[in-house]
């Protein structure tokens, strides 16, 4: 398991027949990825990672490097102002 903090948001880019769903992110300093809750048709909303749509949050999970998604195991929203680099990580959990 890994750990990813950044902002979760949302992507409609697929084109066609009842495949024109969101597609849900995290944002983090480096990269995106996409992020896979549960099994779902294309053109239907995942409620759970809805919630969490512009929202800095903490992602728990498995990456898979070949697509870089990431199956999410927990998600928890975390505050702060900015995506956290990795020094203010470290410095953000030592102060908690």
């Amino acid at each position: 398991m890994e750990t990813f903090k950044g902002l979760v948001y949302v992507k409609y880019g697929r084109v066609g027949s009842k495949s024109e769903g969101p597609d849900y992110y995290l944002q983090t300093r480096d990269k995106e990825y996409l992020l896979k809750y549960a099994e779902r048709y294309l053109w239907e909303l995942d409620y759970y990672l809805e919630f969490f749509c512009r929202k800095f949050v903490e992602v728990t999970g498995e990456l898979d490097m070949g697509t870089t998604t990431i199956k999410i195991k927990s998600v928890r929203e975390i505050c702060v102002g900015l995506i956290p680099q990795k020094d203010e990580v470290q410095s953000i959990e030592k102060t908690e």
